[in-house]
């Protein structure tokens, strides 16, 4: 029977263009917030709302229905939002005068504090002695030494912390789970509601379809060894800059 990948913000574009990919050796186990999308070549589709108790419980689920998770892939994230009070959508930050501890707190919950979350309750569903893998969504401009133009001051945070979370869990993990490789994977600028109002003057060959995209990422976890775990990697396999 083939090992399970466990697919988190599964109804993100390019979770969707990698499902699949992860189908023709897994079988996929789709999570979003409300259960209902509609998503093929996926086994199961679950509800969750990512907080604590809800990811607990979710992890008891798989652990029951499935025993162990080979994959683990994360694209949960956030880069800007509709303000319900408001016409106006929550872009990112450019100045300092735009900061708002309310919008900081949103970034890093979904883009830090979730991912983390994901990482405590689901990791221990992974083998200890066989390869496996958890691969982050994360972003090139969330390297601090590459940050030369400023701006975007919650993404880019948020984006490092789960770098340093992501690292930091590598080491730890390396102990524990010998054989399990995690990363954090930049994935380019993709064609996706994330990245629409910020793409209109890129050069095309600058932006990437989703399907494009999941075939460059899936290239590079297909190539993953446990000796690579702890790295932040770029699309083409490189390493980025933290």
């Amino acid at each position: 029977m083939k090992p399970v990948a466990l697919v988190f913000g599964a109804n993100s574009a390019i979770a969707q263009a990698l499902i699949p990919h992860f189908s023709e050796h897994h079988r996929v186990v789709a999570v979003t917030r409300s259960g209902d999308h509609d998503l093929p070549r996926v086994e199961q589709q679950l509800a969750c709302d990512y907080s604590e108790t809800a990811l607990a419980e979710l992890a008891q689920t798989i652990e029951d229905e499935y025993g162990e998770v080979e994959l683990l892939f994360c694209a949960v994230g956030v880069l800007h939002r509709s303000d319900p009070g408001s016409d106006k959508p929550q872009m990112p930050e450019k100045k300092l005068s735009e900061l708002s501890a309310e919008q900081l707190t949103h970034y890093f919950t979904v883009n830090s504090i979730v991912p983390a979350m994901i990482l405590k309750h689901l990791v221990p569903l992974m083998p200890r002695a066989r390869a496996s893998r958890v691969v982050l969504l994360s972003a090139k401009i969330a390297g601090i030494s590459d940050n030369r133009l400023g701006g975007w001051y919650g993404y880019r945070a948020s984006k490092a912390a789960l770098n340093m979370l992501a690292k930091t869990a590598s080491v730890e993990l390396a102990r524990s789970h010998r054989q399990l490789c995690l990363v954090a994977l930049h994935p380019g600028t993709t064609d996706t509601p994330l990245s629409q109002p910020f793409t209109r003057s890129l050069p095309e060959d600058r932006l990437f379809s989703p399907e494009l995209t999941a075939e460059r990422l899936w290239g590079v976890m297909e190539r993953l060894r446990p000796e690579d775990t702890g790295r932040f990697l770029h699309w083409d396999g490189t390493d980025l800059p933290w």
